[in-house]
């Protein structure tokens, strides 16, 4: 047998511990459908695989997060029931055993199978190696007919490459993360503290790059040291220093609302020099 006849009989490895009176369903792509691609940018990085007659397969790693994997169909799982996931060895693999790597629980009515992050990263390193990870659902409801649902190595490699070289590339934060930033001042100053700046930057980068972000509010604080009117207009300036600091790296100036608090929202206590630092600053948020 060469080595595409080998390939294609992955499908059918499973047979061996199914009875003979069950009815089987198998989806997979053939040696000559099986296609591999890949979506890529600074946000997120996605790998995609194609299952005739069943759905689509994709990996996705989102900025800051961890590897997810997820397997979606039109059809739905009859019952609640477990599904096995098995990693199948090519025959020319020789001492390279097929085995259990998971057993994932479903419910009635799911359409999509997804799995953690270490769960994600196992089944990729498995379809990095050659192996066809394939999702076995016992045979439930009235049909009593058994899922293999197989991903195929085939055509793998160079998808694999474009996808992990964006992963290297990901911005190190998500939107979660850097959704909401405070950033300090010096007394009376309405220019950020040097230690504020690498956050500035970060958050420059994470608008350019993510075209979701529809409006950066800045709201501008002070401490209670002053009159209220000064503090008032001190929340301005310090609103306003930033908001120059966006327009200059190219932030649509549209995109940007200004609110001055002055000494109204304290977020530490004034009673203490500490604190009254915590209050010197301005709070950025990124709304989408």
């Amino acid at each position: 047998m060469n080595k595409t006849q080998q390939l294609l009989a992955l499908l059918f490895l499973l047979m061996a511990c199914t009875p003979a009176s069950a009815q089987i369903a198998r989806y997979g792509a053939t040696l000559h459908e099986s296609q591999w691609g890949a979506d890529t940018s600074r946000m997120q990085c996605t790998l995609h695989h194609n299952i005739p007659g069943y759905g689509q397969a994709l990996f996705t790693q989102n900025a800051g997060e961890a590897l997810i994997f997820s397997l979606s169909s039109p059809m739905q799982f009859p019952v609640a029931q477990r599904i096995e996931l098995h990693s199948v060895a090519p025959a020319w693999k020789h001492g390279v055993q097929s085995r259990i790597l998971l057993n994932i629980s479903t419910t009635r009515g799911e359409r999509k199978i997804v799995l953690d992050g270490e769960q994600s990263l196992q089944l990729f390193n498995e379809l990095a190696r050659g192996m066809t990870p394939t999702f076995k659902a016992a045979g439930a409801g009235e049909s009593q007919t058994e899922r293999l649902t197989a991903l195929s190595p085939v055509q793998l490699k160079p998808a694999q490459t474009e996808f992990t070289t964006c992963i290297t590339n990901l911005l190190p934060y998500s939107y979660s993360q850097i959704r909401q930033s405070q950033l300090q001042f010096d007394f009376g100053s309405s220019t950020l503290l040097p230690e504020a700046m690498q956050r500035a930057d970060q958050l420059v980068e994470f608008i350019q790059e993510n075209s979701d972000i529809r409006r950066v509010r800045i709201d501008g604080h002070t401490d209670n040291v002053g009159r209220n009117r000064y503090n008032r207009t001190l929340g301005q300036r310090r609103a306003e220093a930033f908001k120059q600091y966006l327009l200059a790296k190219g932030v649509a100036e549209k995109m940007i609302a200004l609110k001055s608090y002055g000494e109204r929202k304290p977020k530490s206590s004034n009673r203490t020099p500490a604190g009254r630092a915590i209050n010197r600053r301005i709070l950025v948020t990124l709304e989408r």
